[in-house]
């Protein structure tokens, strides 16, 4: 496991398992576009299956995410819970880097987003960095759901694009 320097801001906390991954995409989006959409909190529903996002109206870098079944309402006991807050959101002339940290009950930890120009015109490179203690989570699973996590994400950002591409 490489570790970042967002991994010795925050680290994990909490019983439970570590889970690290780190998701590399390029997509057909202008790097503009690109980070709007992932810091459109709210908007994240729109393209991360069996998620929705609750944004703080008095604070908005502060949001819950509810993944799982019911999701949106329903049967929201049985969708996972993930209390975030931004700590940065930083853009300039197409390069981003965004930190949120995870404060709980499911998971704790960091996520850091980073976004460059793409290796074409018009494209960007998105490095999806996770570093969270998963309570619950049996240690023997850390690499396994690390594993899935990352293909998770890694589908979410596609749908991202063909979302992001269909709005402009």
């Amino acid at each position: 496991v490489t570790e970042t320097p967002s991994d010795r801001l925050t680290p994990p906390s909490g019983k439970g398992a570590r889970v690290v991954f780190d998701v590399h995409r390029d997509v057909a989006l202008d790097p503009e576009t690109t980070w709007e959409a992932l810091i459109d909190w709210a908007g994240h529903g729109d393209w991360v299956p069996l998620t929705h996002v609750d944004v703080d109206v008095k604070n908005p870098n502060l949001f819950t995410a509810w993944s799982g079944p019911g999701a949106s309402g329903w049967g929201r006991r049985l969708a996972l819970e993930d209390r975030m807050q931004a700590i940065t959101t930083e853009f300039d002339a197409g390069y981003g880097h965004c930190v949120v940290h995870k404060l709980g009950p499911s998971l704790k930890g960091v996520a850091e987003l980073t976004i460059t120009p793409g290796p074409a015109p018009g494209t960007t490179s998105i490095h999806w960095h996770e570093n969270v203690t998963v309570r619950r989570l049996p240690k023997f699973l850390s690499s396994l759901t690390g594993k899935i996590s990352a293909a998770h994400f890694n589908m979410a950002l596609g749908r991202m694009e063909k979302w992001a591409n269909r709005q402009h």
